[in-house]
């Protein structure tokens, strides 16, 4: 078997998997391509690590290897990943911050914009309540950087969860703050949702508020909750 079918084999198993499977590159390679040794394909060994991991994700799945950044561990090949296939093309979330009661200082945030693109970009805005009488919103903080795909695919994924979860619960209140939320899919169509700035969006058991600030580092980001002051 030459090394270009062995990477096409391992990588056509380990995208038979479902979202969020968990696996290793050992087992894949022993389930795809039986009495295959890694030292007798390449003498540089890693090649196949990473052919495997750019051809997966010529087919849009990222293979998140995040839990062990940080870590000195064995061989890469036998450490586990998680598969995680691209639901979602990109994601904004709107925080309306806007509650009944004073009216907000010139410096107070009003209104956050968050994107979150499968490529691991990071779009944030966030818009300050400014002047009386003025017939726009200044611009407070705008940041974009990236977080990675594999971390962008978690949270990605646990949106889409959330999204097409038929039995979702939605909280509304009249005395706070509202969000928005555009799921964009990769054939184009779009899926659109409401609610009220008080918590509660979870999806898997997961506070997807806390997960999203785990894993995106802006101070006081709101996402669906209005009560956020730093970082998770």
């Amino acid at each position: 078997m030459t090394y270009e079918e062995v990477v096409w084999k391992t990588a056509e198993y380990i995208l038979s998997f479902p979202d969020k499977c968990r696996l290793t590159m050992s087992e894949a390679l022993d389930a795809a391509c039986p009495g295959e040794l890694i030292s007798d394909i390449d003498p540089l060994r890693f090649d196949h690590l990473y052919d495997v991991i750019a051809a997966v994700e010529r087919a849009g799945v990222i293979l998140d290897f995040s839990a062990h950044d940080g870590l000195e561990e064995g061989v890469p090949f036998n450490l586990d990943f998680i598969v995680r296939k691209k639901r979602l093309q990109k994601v904004q979330i709107i925080s309306e911050l806007m509650c009944y009661g004073p009216c907000p200082e010139s410096d107070e945030p009003i209104e956050q914009r968050l994107t979150i693109s499968a490529s691991g970009q990071i779009w944030f805005t966030e818009y300050l309540f400014g002047d009386i009488g003025s017939c726009k919103y200044p611009i407070g903080r705008r940041r974009r950087f990236s977080i990675g795909k594999a971390k962008a695919a978690e949270l990605l994924s646990r949106i889409a969860d959330y999204a097409e979860d038929r039995e979702r619960k939605l909280s509304f209140a009249t005395d706070i703050g509202t969000w928005s939320l555009t799921a964009a899919y990769p054939d184009g169509t779009e899926h659109k949702m409401k609610g009220s700035m008080c918590g509660g969006v979870v999806a898997g058991g997961i506070d997807l508020t806390k997960c999203i600030r785990r894993l995106i580092p802006i101070e006081g980001l709101a996402v669906f909750d209005h009560v956020g002051d730093g970082v998770e």
